[in-house]
């Protein structure tokens, strides 16, 4: 039996710049070598992968909002900043993330980036008093939950 941090040295993820996750609470855990075996060495970085873990960032960000705020994302880039009030996330497997949303000047806007391209400031906007706050959050933990269980479905 192996433990998380031979396996991830053994597949040279030690050495990448991954994003901050605390693997202390895993690292004694075993791992049952057959499932070693399925493993998808890419697997961690397909899009899908990253679109999970934006997922859970958006859901716990908005969890903290006052009412009258909504989930934004701040873009700089080649010196213009570009404020979305983010409405949905999605991706393409197996590099690209999509955001869509509103601009600041009432555009639906979509936008989409390679998984090594992501940066951005998760911030709270005001909404509009006559729109209906979207809940991406919950959109996104609904959709996260289906994921699971078309994966155990299919295993």
């Amino acid at each position: 039996m192996a433990n998380l941090k031979e396996l991830t040295e053994s597949m040279g993820l030690n050495k990448l710049n991954l994003p901050n996750f605390n693997v202390e609470p895993f690292i004694n855990k075993e791992i049952n070598p057959t499932i070693i075996s399925k493993l998808d060495p890419d697997e961690a970085f397909r899009a899908e992968a990253y679109y999970e873990r934006l997922a859970e960032y958006i859901i716990e960000f908005e969890k903290n909002l006052e009412e009258d705020k909504e989930v934004g994302l701040k873009l700089v880039n080649f010196g213009e900043t570009i404020t979305i009030h983010v409405e949905d996330i999605g991706f393409y497997n197996p590099r690209l993330i999509c955001f869509y949303g509103i601009d600041g000047n009432g555009q639906k806007v979509q936008l989409i980036q390679h998984v090594n391209q992501l940066n951005f400031l998760l911030i709270a906007v005001k909404r509009e008093e006559k729109k209906e706050r979207p809940r991406v959050g919950f959109k996104l933990s609904q959709q996260l939950k289906e994921q699971e269980k078309d994966k155990e479905s299919n295993h």
